[in-house]
């Protein structure tokens, strides 16, 4: 499995990949949990288009409403982000792919901080997005339509519990190994072009690497 340690700016990288699915074993609680997840946020979805389409959505523009539209893109927007981890769970070896400025140890150590942060990170929010699943959810049962601030919460939780098992295990248990990538010299240096180059150029540069969403997924880390 490829990981690409990206430049985010002049000293800050973040780990990337590309995988084709998360990779849930059929029989994990935590798996079927996410994938019901995801059958609630397109039934969602596809009902707002309904409404669309029959001209009903003026009445369903309420706080219920706008409330449902952002939790579902939001939730659509995490679930997205969080799946190099999740893929990492069943991975036994791992090349990190590095710009040639740095050496394999120094980016093998930077590359391992990142994860033992993340580790940290998803351990305590799993407990803060577990207690809301308890408590929060079934005060909104009353909502119209799927339940979506309960399965928010909790395919949370689900979520960083995989994100934290995978970084847990790309800390200790992954073999690495690493190689260099010129190209990722380059996406340092399309950080510094104005905005009107700058996404063409690493438009191009993600499409040198085969990686489809790294032009996007940079410019929103340079703009956290």
């Amino acid at each position: 499995m490829n990981i690409f340690l990206v430049p985010v700016d002049r000293t800050r990288y973040e780990l990337y990949c590309e995988p084709n699915d998360a990779d849930h074993p059929p029989g994990a609680v935590t798996g079927k949990m996410l994938r019901r997840a995801r059958e609630v946020l397109a039934e969602e979805q596809e009902a707002r288009r309904d409404r669309r389409r029959v001209g009903a959505a003026g009445a369903d523009e309420g706080w219920t409403a706008r409330m449902r539209a952002a939790l579902t893109r939001g939730l659509a927007a995490w679930l997205s982000q969080h799946r190099l981890l999740w893929h990492m769970r069943h991975v036994r070896e791992g090349v990190l792919v590095h710009a040639e400025d740095l050496d394999a140890e120094q980016a093998l150590a930077i590359a391992r901080g990142r994860l033992q942060r993340q580790s940290d990170h998803h351990r305590f929010w799993m407990v803060i997005d577990g207690l809301a699943t308890a408590v929060f959810g079934p005060l909104f049962f009353f909502v119209p339509g799927p339940n979506l601030i309960s399965w928010y919460f909790a395919a949370k939780t689900a979520g960083h519990w995989l994100s934290f098992r995978g970084a847990r295990r790309g800390v200790s248990r992954v073999e690495w190994s690493a190689r260099v990538s010129p190209v990722l010299d380059e996406v340092r240096e399309a950080l510094a072009l104005p905005a009107g180059d700058r996404r063409p150029r690493l438009r191009a540069l993600s499409r040198e690497l085969h990686l489809e969403h790294l032009a996007t997924f940079v410019e929103r880390r340079t703009q956290a």
